[in-house]
């Protein structure tokens, strides 16, 4: 069975459905889940979760509900690891401290970062407030980027990176380069960080390049697609298809 995380946007299309989409989801099969906490402007979303954004927030989905949301799951049995993935402006509308605290209190496995950089002073503060925490901040890593930039990233401590398929936005299709080769050899080869692989990936041939390369596919927009097109039945077969659980 391959390693999946799916991408879920907190909230949406509605709370209730998307408590029962995180059950389903791993049960088809996925190994871990990414929480988005919604946000008005996600820049490195494509069309499809940029409008699931739009409607998580219409319906008054906030911060503090998507941790809610969270641990509604974790009480419902949800044993997948939960990363929350927000963009840095919400973060610091919350309050950094707080939004680590609540994060772990949410047993969340770690949280995904997009639009952090890692020469800023949020990256360092995180840093120290996640030091003595279970909750490993998880760099979003493109192809591209120097292996000197990398030796200065990948500290010992880091248990898993999100190394993006291409640069630019998700939803586009999946076309594993020589760069993306490259950089993921390169950490190979500075860390034992777990490496998940997304951006684009839709197909079952997608999942099986990207957990060849990596360690785990990192399945967003298609799911999103299957849960608006095919309700939520389609969603988890594809789920199933893409796991190889059939």
């Amino acid at each position: 069975m391959n390693r999946l995380m799916c991408h879920v946007v907190a909230g949406y299309p509605d709370q209730k459905t998307c408590l029962e989409l995180m059950a389903g989801l791993r049960a088809a099969g996925a190994a871990a889940i990414e929480v988005q906490i919604p946000f008005s402007d996600p820049i490195a979303d494509g069309e499809t979760i940029m409008r699931a954004n739009d409607v998580a927030i219409e319906s008054g989905m906030t911060t503090a509900e998507s941790f809610d949301l969270i641990e509604q799951a974790r009480r419902h049995g949800l044993d997948a690891d939960l990363y929350v993935m927000s963009y840095l402006q919400k973060i610091l509308h919350f309050g950094l401290a707080e939004f680590c605290r609540r994060a772990e209190e949410c047993g969340a496995s770690g949280l995904i970062i997009p639009d952090l950089p890692y020469d800023s002073p949020e990256f360092t503060e995180l840093q120290k407030l996640l030091a003595d925490r279970p909750l490993p901040l998880v760099p979003v890593l493109s192809p591209g980027m120097s292996r000197e930039r990398l030796k200065a990233l990948l500290t010992p401590r880091l248990s898993a990176v999100y190394v993006t398929s291409l640069r630019g936005i998700t939803g586009n299709q999946y076309a594993p380069t020589k760069q993306l080769k490259k950089l993921i050899d390169d950490i190979r080869h500075l860390s034992k960080a777990e490496i998940m692989v997304g951006f684009g990936i839709a197909t079952p041939a997608d999942v099986r390049d990207a957990s060849e390369l990596g360690d785990m596919a990192v399945v967003g927009s298609a799911v999103i697609k299957a849960l608006q097109t095919s309700g939520m039945d389609g969603a988890l077969d594809l789920v199933q298809s893409l796991a190889d659980k059939r």
